[in-house]
Order: C-alpha cells, then sequence, then structure tokens
C-alpha cells in the first residue's frame, strides 16, 4: 500500500495562494479598506497616506500589467484604472481630500470580498457555494444586491466632490487649482465612458431644476442656471475619448456590473464598468 500523502494545512495553503501577484493586489485593497475605517474614527493623516499606499499598490498592479501589453495610447490613458491610478498620486502628493477616499474604499470592499468568495475561502478554508458555507452565500448575495448601488454611489460622491473642490479652489485652499483641473478632467472622460456618471449627472439636474424653478428663487438665478445648463450641456458634446458615451459602462465587466467572480488568468479593465471584476490581477 502506497504511502499516504499528508493533508496540507491551512498555513501551507495560504502561503501558496500569498505568493500570487493577484495577493498583493487583494492585500493592497485590504488595506485601502481597513485604513479608510480607521481613519474615519481618528482622522489621522498617516491612515490617510497609508489608504492610498494601498490604492496606488493595487491599482498600479493593474496600470503595469495593462501597460505591459499596450503601446501609449488614447485607449490607454482613458482607461479607468490608468486614471484612477493616475487620480490616487494626485491625491496622495496634494493636501487631504478626505471624501477622496470615498470612491476607493467602495470599490476595495467590493474587491476584498469577491477575492475572499473566489480564491481565499474555497482554496484555502475549503468553503465554497457548493458546500453551502454561509460566509460565502452572504458575500454572493451582497455583491449581487449592492454592485450596481454602489457604481451609482461612486459618480454620485465624484460629482460631489467636484462642488466642493470647486469651492475650496474659490477660497484659494493650497494647490486647489491644480486639483481641480485635473479631477474636471476625470470627470470629463468618465462622463464619455460611464454610464453611471450620466445617471448621476441626469439625477443632480432634475433635482437642480426642481430647487431652480421654485417661486421664491430670484429671476437672476434662474437666469444664470440656465446659462450655465446650456454651457454644460454644449461643453458634453465635446469628446476627449473616442470611445461612444457608456461603453466602459456596460454591465460586463473600476471602477457595469460588478460580476461575481475575479478573474484569475486576465486583468479586466473600466474602473467605473465594475467594481470586482474591474481591477483583477494576473495570477503569478
Amino acid at each position: 500500500m502506497p504511502p499516504k500523502v499528508p493533508a496540507t494545512t491551512v498555513k501551507d495553503r495560504f502561503l501558496k495562494v500569498a505568493k500570487s501577484l493577484q495577493f498583493a493586489w487583494f492585500a493592497g485593497h485590504f488595506l485601502v479598506v481597513v485604513s479608510s475605517l480607521l481613519y474615519l474614527f481618528r482622522f489621522c493623516e498617516t491612515l490617510y497616506r497609508c489608504a492610498y499606499v494601498g490604492v496606488l499598490a493595487s491599482f498600479g498592479i493593474i496600470t503595469y500589467q495593462q501597460g505591459l501589453h499596450q503601446q501609449l495610447s488614447l485607449s490607454l490613458l482613458t482607461n479607468e484604472n490608468v486614471l484612477y491610478f493616475a487620480l490616487a498620486l494626485v491625491w496622495f502628493f496634494t493636501p487631504r481630500f478626505s471624501l477622496s477616499l470615498v470612491p476607493y474604499f467602495m470599490f476595495s470592499v467590493f474587491h476584498v470580498l469577491v477575492y475572499l468568495k473566489t480564491t481565499l475561502l474555497p482554496q484555502v478554508f475549503n468553503q465554497t457555494v457548493e458546500s453551502k458555507s454561509k460566509v460565502v452565500m452572504f458575500i454572493d448575495k451582497f455583491v449581487l444586491d449592492y454592485n450596481e448601488r454602489c457604481m451609482y454611489w461612486v459618480s454620485t460622491t465624484e460629482l460631489l466632490m467636484l462642488f466642493l473642490l470647486f469651492v475650496r479652489a474659490v477660497l484659494f485652499f493650497s494647490r486647489s487649482w491644480i486639483v481641480l483641473v485635473v479631477f474636471t478632467l476625470f470627470i470629463k472622460v468618465k462622463y464619455e465612458t460611464s454610464k453611471y456618471m450620466q445617471a448621476a449627472f441626469a439625477q443632480w439636474r432634475v433635482r437642480m431644476d426642481g430647487v431652480i424653478s421654485h417661486p421664491s428663487v430670484p429671476p437672476q438665478i434662474k437666469s444664470l442656471y440656465n446659462q450655465l445648463k446650456f454651457q454644460l450641456v454644449q461643453l458634453s458634446k465635446v469628446t476627449i475619448t473616442r470611445a461612444a458615451p457608456g461603453t466602459h459602462g456596460s454591465t460586463s465587466g473600476s471602477g457595469g456590473s460588478t460580476g461575481t467572480s475575479t478573474s484569475t488568468s486576465t486583468s479586466t479593465s473600466g474602473a467605473s464598468a465594475s467594481a470586482t471584476a474591474t481591477h483583477s490581477a494576473k495570477m503569478d
């Protein structure tokens, strides 16, 4: 009788998983989640910078992978993974803007959950949907229920950020005008490529129309608002990217719909196209 092969321990299985590049990607997102939650209670600048170290690590891996297979072109420069990585560099090297962590935190929560479901729990702890693991089933349901909402929340948060950055620039906060210009370009590109950003803009316009149409609003304010709205509509017709509106906002694919699995063979593109399947790293 051949000798029995000893069963691998949890530690052995974990160390095997931890050797992959995808685990480094996961670790970056995990750092974002933990640092952001701690920052919420302490507002410590070290935690803020630490969260962005996690962002730069996770998005940097995807940006590096995609850059290896693409020449420097418009398609690469308008890829949302690249845009979010570049934007994270801006946030890291400029004065704190706490709200900027929110979109990255939302992305990271979903990425961490999906990595747990598709990799850590099944490969290390042998917990799968087939085994009716309550943890795995909870994660699966949570991602399915909140993925689409998360993408809309991210876009809504980013519009609020744009407004606050404008106020900061008017008040001449340190380096506020540089940040405002960069973030405005980011919003413009994302508007052209994300159905969620387009939906957020439409929702804001409906709400503002309701507020401005109130009889108590002076005619001068109404006129100014209508002129501003007209200019924004004209600006939306000037495209930076070649992609049709909503191209990267489809439900296939970081920040459409998040997908319930993280690819281990290919890296996916489009940050807002997906909260979970978007920024997945290749396995080493």
